[in-house]
């Protein structure tokens, strides 16, 4: 029945009726926003008596159990190291020359649509208004071709064989075996069956899958994504990424940006409605101790009934492992670790950059560069920059910085190869550099997939939010932090007999979840 659904969609497709495959994709696959939570509107939503919780890293995961919490009631207090808020998201100045100020980040972000949490929180608090769309996805290939994924076919499975149409693979080429035998797994997601394929680095699938070369780009985009060189990237996860991003929605892979800097379009505002929740927020108070008492825990010697861990990984490690009480949890704790090293350094500089591409493209990576920003483009504040001194703002980013090469190396190969693929800057002076590069993201890594700790720990009143938490739906990076402070809110309005939030995800499952496997599939994946 699966196999006559996809023939009958190819066909439908093939012979230009799609408009009908669009309705059988849909009514395969279910709605592209399925609910998850268990919002009973008999349970009071308010709770009695405040309760104090501490909610530990104010990143998306902290905002999001934080503005929760605190609007039922809860008296919170968030404890965030960083001088600012927003974690990843966040902003701060840096000083470019005496009496001149910018405002910098870790780099450009994209709010797709399918992040139905996280956009109906900045909804709620009018955020998107001063969003706008991105043109077009767009790759810079190193020989000078582009490839454009912006104007395709977005419904699932449709939005796979469109990719024929820019070149990324021929008929022959997919429908020859074993090409034929593996490439369907994409469009067959279930958390349970693939987790079988967390030994297994996406480069090792793609070399038995035989994925054609250029296929590999569109793949290559993905796995770089999430701050893994394809050798590492577990496939585990490329599957679960491939489902979130392009096969769990009709999105596309168009996505929105504000149009001014996180601080004032984003975190400001936050702030406010934190405050307005008389949330105690604490920036720069990094958590020294962390102790587990009979009737609660003690965070930093003060005393609080839950605690909602919601730090990166790296910040989660730290804590758990001075933490008293809490032993066997920092054990699972210590097998995550954070993934490749990244950077992100933005470049203000004498010449222009060509006006005609989007504001945001990928490349083929070279050594180094992932990919580029046009901030003179994307925000005012570096509008205004350009406007006063002329020349450009652009943001190079590398999200899995080559392990063992020098800072400076990187710094050096930002420039040069932004210079091959935009020739136009040869010759350009950099005026100002804030250059960065770090370790703290969630490794997505091979192996790593079972032993991440879920939201609820095993220890009442403590729970864990961020993006490398496991979740019971799909959902990954931003949404996926957002989404997990939201179910550790829930957890704990459950415990105290409250009406949990609305929590929503992309299908849980694929197209075709289900769909016997073939033999020749079970001896590629070594799975007989």
């Amino acid at each position: 029945m699966l196999w006559f659904s996809l023939v009958g969609v190819v066909a439908m497709a093939w012979l230009g009726w799609r408009p009908l495959a669009r309705r059988m994709i849909r009514w395969k696959l279910g709605p592209y926003k399925v609910t998850v939570s268990k919002t009973d509107p008999a349970l009071p939503r308010m709770v009695p008596t405040p309760k104090k919780v501490a909610v530990i890293g104010g990143g998306l995961a902290g905002i999001a159990a934080a503005s929760t919490l605190g609007a039922r009631g809860y008296a919170v207090t968030m404890l965030e190291s960083k001088h600012y808020l927003g974690g990843k998201l966040g902003s701060w100045e840096v000083e470019l020359k005496p009496g001149s100020k910018e405002w910098v980040s870790h780099g450009f972000h994209a709010f797709f649509r399918h992040y139905y949490n996280l956009n109906r929180f900045f909804d709620s608090l009018g955020l998107r208004k001063n969003f706008r769309a991105i043109s077009d996805y767009r790759v810079l290939r190193q020989n000078g071709g582009e490839v454009s994924f912006g104007e395709l076919e977005s419904t699932p499975m449709l939005n796979l064989m469109a990719l024929r149409n820019v070149g990324m693979y021929r008929y022959a080429e997919v429908t020859k075996a074993p090409t034929r035998h593996l490439m369907t797994i994409f469009l067959e997601y279930d958390p349970v069956t693939n987790a079988r394929l967390d030994h297994m680095s996406f480069a090792e699938f793609a070399r038995r899958a035989e994925v054609p070369e250029q296929l590999m780009i569109a793949f290559n985009t993905f796995s770089r994504a999430f701050f893994a060189d394809e050798e590492l990237m577990s496939m585990a996860e490329m599957l679960k990424s491939f489902h979130t991003f392009y096969l769990g929605h009709d999105g596309g892979l168009i996505y929105d940006f504000p149009t001014k800097d996180y601080e004032e379009t984003l975190l400001k505002p936050i702030r406010a409605h934190l405050s307005s929740l008389k949330v105690d927020l604490r920036l720069s108070t990094p958590v020294n101790t962390l102790e587990r008492i009979e009737d609660g825990y003690v965070v930093n010697g003060e005393r609080f009934d839950k605690v909602v861990l919601a730090t990166d990984v790296v910040g989660a490690n730290h804590i758990l492992g001075k933490a008293g009480g809490l032993e066997k949890l920092h054990a699972q704790f210590s097998k995550l670790k954070p993934g490749q090293r990244y950077s992100v350094t933005r470049l203000w500089l004498d010449k222009q950059a060509r006006q005609e591409l989007p504001v945001f493209v990928v490349t083929e990576k070279l050594k180094v560069l992932d990919s580029i920003t046009f901030y003179d483009r994307t925000e005012d504040e570096s509008a205004a920059w350009v406007k006063a001194n002329g020349g450009s703002v652009v943001e190079l980013h590398c999200y899995a910085v080559p392990e063992g090469m020098p800072e400076e190396e990187v710094k050096a190969l930002f420039f040069e190869e932004l210079k091959k693929f935009l020739p136009e800057l040869q010759g350009a002076t950099i005026l100002h550099q804030n250059f960065r590069i770090a370790r703290d993201f969630t490794a997505y890594h091979v192996g790593l997939a079972a032993d991440r700790p879920a939201v609820e720990t095993g220890f009442p009143g403590l729970y864990c939010a961020g993006d490398w938490v496991k979740l019971d739906f799909p959902a990954m990076l931003m949404e996926a932090a957002f989404a997990s402070g939201m179910v550790a809110a829930n957890r704990i309005f459950a415990e105290d007999g409250l009406q949990e939030e609305l929590v929503e995800s992309v299908p849980l499952k694929g197209m075709l979840a289900g769909i016997p496997e073939s033999s020749a599939r079970k001896k590629l994946l070594g799975l007989t």
